[in-house]
Order: structure tokens, then sequence, then C-alpha cells
């Protein structure tokens, strides 16, 4: 999407998330009146993971999530939709993120992202944000957290598994990446995007510079909410 087109779109919610909804598909589900919930976040920031535990946990759920953009999670407010946003520490997910993409996007470029997505959410009313951490390292309880504070408690039919979890994430990539196995464009942790990410830390966190820092003054004053 073009830059101009991209900035007029960005002023409304609901048209981005119209032009959002021409593209849905492959994970994608724009929210609507009728959602359950909302699941958002920069990429990278572990949104499969807590949808695919939470479907596992309450299958008959309508979950929006995977647009990766703040205009979701406005509209979502606006419609009344209980809204959770993952939150990863900035270098960890700008890092991935920019591996990820490889040369099409660079890391400066992916912090000013994250510092517009984060700064345009983070006083927004209704926003309910969700550590990278716990939806990755404690995900039953933050699974019952989430459908607690959206008053979906009484919608879980199954316990989760953490096998069950990683097969509903790998199931949902390969519907998404349409059969391309990259190390590096895989859902699921790899060795080899491991290695590329220490290879490119110091780097990266050196052209990151005030930037950098600015984003994680907002991810501090996240954390502190």
């Amino acid at each position: 999407m073009k830059a101009p087109v991209r900035n007029a779109l960005e002023a409304s919610p609901t048209l981005y998330c119209a032009s959002a909804r021409l593209k849905a598909g492959r994970n994608r589900e724009v929210v609507t009146r009728s959602s359950d919930l909302l699941v958002e976040s920069f990429p990278r920031s572990g949104t499969t993971y807590l949808v695919a535990s939470l479907e596992l946990a309450a299958p008959s759920l309508r979950i929006a999530s995977h647009v990766h953009h703040q205009a979701h999670a406005q509209l979502a407010v606006r419609y009344g939709v209980p809204s959770f946003v993952l939150i990863r520490e900035p270098m960890a997910a700008c890092t991935s993120a920019a591996v990820r993409l490889g040369d099409q996007v660079t890391f400066r470029q992916m912090l000013e992202r994250w510092c517009h997505f984060y700064g345009a959410l983070a006083d927004l009313p209704s926003v309910n944000f969700v550590s990278f951490e716990s939806a990755t390292g404690d995900t039953a309880a933050t699974v019952a957290r989430v459908l607690a504070i959206a008053g979906l408690s009484d919608r879980v039919v199954t316990k989760i598994e953490h096998d069950d979890i990683i097969a509903a994430v790998e199931a949902m990539a390969e519907r998404r990446r349409k059969g391309n196995v990259d190390p590096m464009k895989v859902s699921k942790p790899t060795a080899e995007r491991q290695a590329r990410i220490e290879a490119v830390a110091d780097d990266f966190r050196q052209q990151g510079g005030e930037l950098l820092q600015r984003a994680e003054s907002i991810y501090a004053s996240i954390e502190a909410m």
C-alpha cells in the first residue's frame, strides 16, 4: 500500500479495516460488531499463539485478529468488542520482524512502526495489554484471564495443552505461508532464525539510537499500567 493511501486510510479506522477486510483470509479476521473479542499486536509478538490457545479452549469464539494495525483495535473499542493487545519488548519484536522480512524493511523502519502502533494504543480506553511472556509462558492463566475480562469464561470446553497449541500454531502458519518452509519465516522458533537474530542484535541496537529509547519508554509505560 502506497504511503499517501495508507496515511489517508489510517485517519479512519473504519476505512482502514474495510480495506483490510478485502484481503481477509490466511488467519486474518477483521473485527465486526458480532466478534466475541479481538486479539492484536505488532508482528512477532505472540498473536498466533494466543489465538490458537483461545480457540482450543473455547472453539465457538469469534476472534478478530492478525490485521497487525492500531486501527483494528481502535475500531474494536468503538464497537464495544473486548480488546486484547499483546506487547513484546521492542528490541526483540522488531529484530524478529526485521529478520523475518529480510531486505523488505530495515530495523529502524520496524521500530518506527512499533512506536506508532503502541503509541496510538497506550492511552486508548478499554484496551487490555497482555505481555508476550505471559501469553507464551503462562498460557493457561492468560487464557483464563482474557476470557474472564471478556465475560466469556462460560465458553471454555476443554483444557489446553502445550503440544496441542504448537500443532494449532503450525496449522495456522501452514495456511498462511502456503507451503513456504523458509526457516526465517515459519512461526515456531528455528535455530537458523535465532542465529541470525543473535548475529544482527548488536548492530540493530546501535542503529536504534534515540528511536529505540523512545520505544523502550513506551514499553515501560504500558508495562506499568
